[in-house]
């Protein structure tokens, strides 16, 4: 008697031993599927049915409410054509040249050999862009002449469209957000500032060290106004000149050909000048215009056109013919 209950003993502990060995390794199995997995674009992840395939008849993997993949016939799909695997054995679904747009939930559905549907297994895929530049960081500070310190006005700005997550890092402080505002002291020196930006696949960061002094250090608008203003000044410069050239040059145009501003034309009424030592009748005429040539002195005697001059002494009667005479 006390034999057969020693052995039932044996029996029982064995027993519970081994479904505690399964319960276990079941447990084991059911901890290390990922529900949640981020991958970068590019890269290639295995979703696993996180479950036991021994008496499975039916398998299915979906991606929303499609199916991509099935154990028992081929599958076409337009999205992930010529980059989807079934792994036969443990009925694991591979996925290559992940894109932005394969994010989402996939799930697997399965049938026991007694017809009894398991419970479906969803797994949730998020796919990022890596971040591959540095974020743009800009400061400036304003001093205090009150209490004398500084406030430190940060701002950091990812160039990717993804989207990010900031972190601020300042001594042994931790701040999040794109913008930051500081309080430092001339007695803190050198501050270094450090921004980071990252997702679930990569990160970048970038630093300013700045310090604080009784001096407001310009900020970007300041600096910006006063490149403007040197801008403007070059270009107003810069038309002045064209516009005095372009009036040079018309003023040189509207002058006649051959002008001298050292000669002068005088209009004179016509009238009689008397020279002393002649008579009314040697009274020599004035002629209407009178050229004032500045630069010679003397003139030489004779006309200067190809009419001689007019002698009142050479007048001769009226004809008496139709024709005029010319002498």
């Amino acid at each position: 008697m006390a034999g057969g209950c020693h052995r039932c003993l044996t029996c029982f502990f064995t027993c519970s031993s081994v479904l505690l060995l399964w319960v276990c390794l079941h447990d084991v199995e059911a901890s290390s599927c990922q529900r949640v997995i981020h991958k970068k674009v590019g890269d290639t992840v295995e979703l696993s049915s996180c479950s036991s395939t021994e008496g499975v008849t039916e398998a299915v993997w979906k991606y929303g409410r499609v199916i991509i993949a099935d154990k028992n016939k081929h599958v076409s799909e337009k999205q992930f054509t010529g980059r989807l695997y079934l792994n036969p054995t443990n009925l694991s679904l591979t996925v290559s040249r992940l894109t932005l747009q394969d994010s989402g939930n996939f799930s697997f559905v399965s049938e026991a050999v007694d017809q009894r549907q398991r419970p479906t297994v969803i797994i949730s895929l998020q796919v990022h862009e890596p971040i591959t530049k540095q974020p743009v960081l800009t400061s400036n500070s304003t001093w205090h002449t009150l209490n004398e310190s500084c406030t430190v006005l940060l701002e950091c700005s990812a160039t990717t469209d993804s989207t990010v997550t900031y972190s601020w890092t300042v001594r042994n402080q931790t701040r999040s957000g794109s913008r930051l505002q500081y309080i430092i002291t001339p007695q803190d020196g050198h501050t270094k500032f450090t921004c980071t930006i990252y997702n679930a696949v990569s990160e970048m960061s970038a630093f300013d060290i700045v310090k604080c002094s009784n001096h407001t250090h310009p900020n970007s608008s300041a600096k910006d106004a006063f490149f403007m203003g040197v801008a403007i000044g070059g270009c107003l410069i810069v038309v002045i000149a064209l516009g005095i050239a372009v009036g040079v040059c018309y003023y040189k145009r509207g002058r006649p050909a051959g002008s001298d501003s050292n000669d002068l034309t005088v209009y004179a009424d016509i009238s009689e000048v008397a020279v002393e030592g002649e008579t009314a009748v040697t009274m020599k005429p004035c002629s209407v215009y009178e050229t004032i040539d500045n630069r010679v002195n003397s003139r030489t005697p004779g006309p200067e056109t190809v009419y001689d001059k007019i002698q009142f002494s050479r007048m001769r009667k009226a004809s008496v013919s139709p024709y005029q005479e010319i002498s």
